[in-house]
């Protein structure tokens, strides 16, 4: 009976070895195909430009390509992390705004460790990124409260704890500003917080919030004689 119990046991052990092997063979020969969406962030440049997102694709399906067991390792081991693009700055004679279209490639693809040692990015979709970038500004200008209701806030007194707001952004759509409103603010006299709402191309806006109020104004009331 132990002999044939163990006569038994490595019949199974063998059966497993030989499986493994003919898995290993036929996964040398087999094409796999794995598909990731990866995020695109912004582009990474000098202090002295910005991008103007008008809607940029923020996401690309890449399509990864390879045969063997490798492939096996690289799901398990490596894993792709973004999309990083690189934009070539044009010379100082180059009309801003600037767009351009990048063509994606698997250098392109950033890993968080590794890269895929047998896996290939074959295909993009899209297949390229048009950036646009701006020369990056700073104005300051005057506040206006977003009245809510109908009463329009020039028929109100506006009470605001900041007067003038410090704005940065692309030079095109700042140089067209003339002053930043507030998101609505209803009438009677209450003080709230409210957020400065900020325009597609507007970096960043200093403070980002005021305190504001609009008051009825007083009415005058003229003596007869």
């Amino acid at each position: 009976m132990f002999t044939k119990g163990k006569t038994y046991i490595w019949q199974w052990v063998l059966a497993v070895v030989i499986s493994v092997t003919l898995w290993i063979i036929s996964m040398s020969d087999k094409q796999f195909e794995i598909i990731e969406k990866l995020p695109v962030p912004a582009p990474v440049l000098s202090d002295d430009f910005i991008e103007i997102d008008y809607e940029r694709q923020d996401s690309v399906s890449v399509t990864f390509t390879g045969k063997g067991i490798g492939v096996l390792r690289d799901q398990i081991l490596r894993k792709p992390e973004m999309l990083h693009i690189n934009v070539p700055l044009p010379d100082q004679e180059q009309t801003y705004p600037y767009s351009r279209s990048l063509e994606l490639t698997e250098n392109n693809v950033q890993f968080s460790g590794d890269r895929y040692s047998s896996l290939s990015a074959i295909s993009f979709n899209p297949p390229a990124i048009t950036v646009t970038i701006d020369h990056r500004i700073t104005r300051y200008l005057p506040i206006r409260i977003n009245a809510a209701g109908s009463v329009p806030e020039r028929y109100l007194w506006p009470v605001l704890s900041n007067t003038i707001v410090q704005v940065t952004g692309a030079r095109s759509i700042v140089n067209q500003l003339d002053s930043c409103y507030t998101d609505q603010v209803g009438s009677g006299g209450e003080r709230i917080e409210t957020v400065i709402e900020k325009p597609d191309g507007i970096n960043n806006i200093n403070p980002s919030s005021v305190i504001a109020e609009l008051i009825y104004p007083v009415p005058v009331i003229e003596q007869m004689q």
